[in-house]
């Protein structure tokens, strides 16, 4: 459970700083954005490849990845997992909708046309990171004990996130600070719905699910 009520007192104050900031339109947001900007797209012809990054990481490709997730731990007999991946997600999902609802803010110019809707948070960047932060915090402290495997497969799932997020920004379609308070979401909401699922099973059941 401490694990994650850290993650909520981490991602949580990150994420309230970003949200606030952009709809002030703070300064230092706009020479965030212009300094990652420019370091991210310093790197010419990426551009097939960033696409090809990004579409492994839409949302409806993250619900694919959920699925298999889920199914998988299913016919493991860890269906209280496989359950904790779909509500963790869905419910993300449900809340970056309405965050970026509430924020409005414009995409950066020049995104690609099917980048339609509202740049605030990333929705490919909070998908994957929903998926990436809950099999780091969840699943991967059940099934691996070996300390130093834990560690290489985490610095592997970080990477990999790191890699949408820079693909994201190179593509247009965010700004860096969409991507970045999109992790520190999607690092609060993992907290949030273990504790959630934590309270509601052992108020029910009297158990421990997680």
């Amino acid at each position: 459970m401490k694990r994650y009520k850290n993650a909520v007192y981490v991602g949580l104050p990150i994420f309230l700083i970003f949200a606030i900031s952009i709809m002030l339109n703070a300064g230092w947001i706009h020479s965030f954005d212009s300094f990652f900007q420019n370091m991210v797209r310093s790197i010419p012809n990426l551009k097939d490849l960033m696409l090809k990054i990004t579409l492994l990481a839409a949302p409806k490709v993250d619900l694919i990845w959920m699925v298999l997730i889920a199914v998988i731990l299913w016919f493991k007999k860890m269906r209280p997992l496989a359950t904790s991946i779909v509500l963790t997600l869905v419910s993300a999902d449900a809340v970056g909708w309405i965050v970026k609802h509430l924020i409005q803010r414009s995409r950066p110019v020049g995104h690609l046309a099917i980048d339609d809707g509202f740049s605030f948070p990333s929705g490919h960047t909070l998908g994957m990171g929903i998926i990436v932060i809950w099999l780091m915090m969840v699943l991967i402290p059940k099934l691996v004990k070996n300390r130093t495997y834990r560690v290489w497969i985490d610095v592997v799932l970080v990477i990999w996130l790191v890699i949408v997020m820079y693909s994201r920004v190179y593509v247009l379609a965010h700004y860096p600070t969409d991507v970045c308070a999109s992790v520190a979401l999607a690092l609060t909401w993992v907290g949030v719905a273990q504790i959630c699922l934590k309270e509601l099973a052992h108020k029910l059941w009297n158990v421990d699910i997680l």
